[in-house]
């Protein structure tokens, strides 16, 4: 890509039990290989689904790992 090109990020948010598990689906989707790079911090989260007035707690309310990785793409 020139540096003329119009660029956007592009996000893959992973979700799983443990930080182990959710790097290794990294590794094992080849996102390294298509040019993602970790965007922040892993951590636990509680996740809600809002849609409208209703709002659904996921994965029971329990705590799952997040990590979430970007890349740079022409628009």
């Amino acid at each position: 890509m020139s540096p003329d090109t119009p660029q956007r990020d592009e996000y893959i948010t992973i979700i799983a039990p443990t930080a182990n598990e959710a790097m290794a689906q990294f590794k094992a989707r080849g996102l390294d290989q298509q040019g993602y790079a970790i965007a922040g911090r892993i951590g636990r989260h509680q996740f809600t689904l809002v849609g409208g007035e209703d709002t659904q707690e996921l994965f029971s309310g329990a705590g799952m790992i997040a990590a979430t990785f970007s890349r740079r793409v022409a628009s």
